[in-house]
């Protein structure tokens, strides 16, 4: 196998130090052959030429398929941003709206940055008023209520989050706003759960029946299994149990009572 190298100029090696960047022969002196940043450091075994040859093969298939990731001019995304605020839709919105930090659309609008990589710019130019809606910013206070009522019902803020299609990661929403879609996901999260059998209500209702079958002589291991309590377990919360608990009750009451 070839294992020629070829050592990067003093020229450039100095180029980088200038600018705080450490030269490629540095960064790659760690890694395996095979690794195309071995290439860029001069490398030219048969291991690091066929990644370099990958590395541009998968890069005209991008280009082809239009997912090209160059450099372009920020004009265009420029204007666009322009063209949106006059329409009423901010850089927070359009950050929410194309996955774009809102440091980055904040440097492209001023035109401190003038330069973008194309798949930056396609993604701010797809941002249109009517996409951008459901990422406007609303006032987080009434969201936060809905949240507050989950919480006391028992739901932890793990469940809200995957119920708001997070996958169970931490409920990330911020105080002071969030967008139309996440305000409009957590109604129809609590309307919901609050209206399921795992809403936690008050205990004493369903305690007050449970001790009056006691009185007429039904044992705690038969009410358990009636309940369909796990096997020679009769615990019941003294402040709260969920509604469908207490709903078992009711009609195991009802049925024996009646």
């Amino acid at each position: 196998m070839n294992t020629a190298t070829h050592a990067p100029s003093s020229a450039g090696t100095s180029f980088l130090a200038q600018r705080g960047l450490k030269p490629a022969s540095e960064l790659a002196a760690n890694r395996p052959h095979g690794d195309r940043l071995r290439y860029i450091a001069g490398c030219r075994c048969d291991l690091c030429r066929k990644a370099n040859s990958t590395y541009e093969r998968e890069r005209q298939k991008a280009r082809a398929a239009g997912d090209w990731n160059g450099i372009v001019d920020a004009g265009k995304a420029r204007q666009h941003l322009m063209n949106l605020s006059q329409q009423g839709v901010g850089r927070r919105a359009v950050a929410a709206a194309s996955d774009v930090a809102e440091t980055v659309l904040m440097d492209i609008r001023s035109g401190t940055k003038t330069r973008i990589r194309a798949r930056t710019e396609r993604q701010i130019l797809a941002v249109t008023p009517e996409m951008a809606s459901d990422h406007a910013l609303v006032d987080a206070g009434p969201t936060w209520k809905l949240i507050r009522e989950l919480l006391k019902a028992g739901f932890t803020k793990a469940r809200l989050s995957a119920e708001m299609g997070t996958n169970g990661r931490a409920l990330q929403l911020a105080k002071d706003q969030v967008t139309v879609r996440n305000a409009a996901r957590m109604v129809a999260v609590h309307a919901r759960l609050m209206a399921s059998d795992e809403t936690l209500v008050p205990a004493g209702p369903s305690l007050r029946r449970l001790k009056a079958l006691r009185e007429e002589e039904f044992t705690e291991r038969q009410l358990a299994r009636w309940l369909d309590l796990p096997d020679g377990e009769y615990v019941i919360p003294q402040r709260r149990l969920t509604r469908g608990l207490e709903k078992r009750i009711i009609d195991l009451y009802d049925r024996l009572m009646n």
